[in-house]
């Protein structure tokens, strides 16, 4: 060091080692705030998640209904501004109540689950998509007309009809209906409305297909919420929520209806019904006991056969259930019911008709009807085994049931095409499957087990 260096102070400190500084200590009441500090962030955390769970679906994780009112509004606000269209998509799953009927539940869900998987992978990014209710999905197209609307649709529908969740089950479909911004709605509650009802017509219409607002409906919808289409689907339901509370009354026929239409639906299948026709049998199945609704139950439940006048009270679910259709609207269907009780023969009843005067699809439920009564087990019996139903059902034929449907409906069941709920038949031995069927099952009339049930319709 240079004497010139020592006289400087600031050399000096650079040369002389810093006393220690004592270490800061954090007063009771900092520590306190720091604490604090650290839960409220993990609240705040906590908080964000809850809010982002509030908005969405628990099932599917898609948006739910308030989240979409809420992100529909913003997307209308900007579509405005940019001058560009939006879609609105209404989407109902097709006979999902079955699914649930026939599968349970835990089924019901993981359909649901897998739907919306599809329809999320299916829609672009920017595009939203939501669950609304049981089966209900609405969609949000940003930037589309109802044409491009359609085409997306178009490739929804094919990914939905490829999932596979129950052997023998038909694929699953669904009825759509598509409102355009501005054009059918600017407000986001008349873009749903018109959104809605376009769905109705499409239901209504046979389902399985997409309908696209009309101009008309829009503005009936804006200016007369409770439309008729609407008041005619709700009456319908109505009717449908009374075929199931006669299911329900009896645990002997619990999901009879939800059967019959599952199997009546494979059945015109087979016999070559356009998927419109088959549509139509299928919701026949569901209401065609519905009649019952005004049969005691102390008829209905009843262990033994039935007395003459019992019979005839019975037999008056035909016209009941006619009337409750006809009412409904569902003129075709009510007529297929009030003559589901004739036979080929013309000892059946309302009017005795025969053969080919008895309507084709009447004579179809018939069969679908008697092969899951004998099927299912009842009060006064157990159920009777799949071939033994089978064998019964041509005993019949060509007297009490259709020659040919009967036919088709063994070749169905026989062939795996068509699973029957109940009780399986036995593996067939060696010899038994050497025999051949005969060719004609006509013969001997089905003489029906005793009881209510079986006499006078599942």
């Amino acid at each position: 060091m240079r004497p010139i260096d020592a006289l400087n102070p600031e050399i000096l400190a650079d040369r002389v080692p810093a006393a220690p500084r004592p270490e800061a200590r954090e007063s009771p009441l900092e520590a306190e705030n720091r604490e604090l500090t650290d839960e409220v962030g993990v609240l705040r955390d906590r908080q964000t998640v809850l809010e982002g769970l509030a908005l969405r679906d628990p099932l599917t994780m898609l948006l739910n209904r308030r989240a979409l009112s809420e992100q529909l509004a913003a997307e209308l606000a900007r579509a405005e501004r940019g001058g560009y269209p939006v879609a609105l998509v209404a989407v109902d799953v097709d006979h999902f109540k079955q699914v649930n009927d026939l599968h349970g539940h835990s089924a019901g869900d993981e359909v649901l689950r897998r739907v919306a998987e599809r329809l999320t992978a299916g829609v672009r990014p920017g595009d939203l998509c939501a669950r609304v209710g049981g089966d209900e999905f609405t969609l949000c197209l940003v930037d589309a007309d109802a044409a491009l609307a359609k085409e997306i649709l178009a490739r929804l529908a094919a990914a939905i009809a490829s999932l596979e969740f129950a052997p023998g089950h038909e694929p699953l479909g669904f009825s759509a209906g598509i409102a355009e911004f501005p054009r059918h709605g600017e407000a986001p509650e008349e873009l749903t409305s018109s959104a809605d009802d376009a769905l109705y017509r499409a239901k209504a219409g046979g389902r399985d297909r997409i309908c696209v607002s009309t101009l008309a409906e829009a503005t009936a919808s804006a200016l007369e919420p409770g439309t008729v289409d609407r008041h005619r689907h709700n009456v319908q339901n109505t009717v449908e929520a009374l075929a199931r509370a006669v299911d329900a009354r009896n645990g002997y026929t619990h999901l009879h209806s939800q059967a019959v239409a599952f199997y009546a639906a494979a059945l015109g299948r087979a016999a070559g019904m356009s998927e419109e026709r088959v549509d139509l049998v299928r919701r026949a199945g569901v209401l065609h006991d519905v009649g019952k609704i005004g049969v005691p139950d102390t008829i209905l439940w009843k262990a033994g056969s039935l007395t003459l006048q019992e019979v005839q009270i019975m037999r008056e679910h035909s016209a009941v259930g006619y009337h409750i259709l006809l009412g409904a609207g569902l003129s075709e269907i009510a007529d297929w019911v009030a003559h589901l009780h004739e036979r080929p023969d013309g000892r059946g009843y309302p009017k005795g008709l025969a053969g080919k005067q008895i309507p084709f699809e009447s004579r179809l439920l018939k069969v679908a009807d008697a092969l899951d009564a004998m099927t299912s087990p009842r009060v006064y019996r157990t159920a009777l085994r799949v071939d033994e139903a089978l064998h019964e059902l041509g005993r019949g034929a060509g007297t009490e049931f259709d020659l040919d449907l009967v036919a088709r409906l063994v070749e169905l069941v026989e062939g795996g095409e068509l699973q029957v709920r109940g009780r399986q038949s036995p593996p067939p031995s060696p010899t038994a499957r050497s025999e051949k069927r005969p060719e004609s099952m006509a013969g001997v009339s089905f003489s029906p087990l005793p009881g209510p049930g079986d006499s006078e319709g599942g």
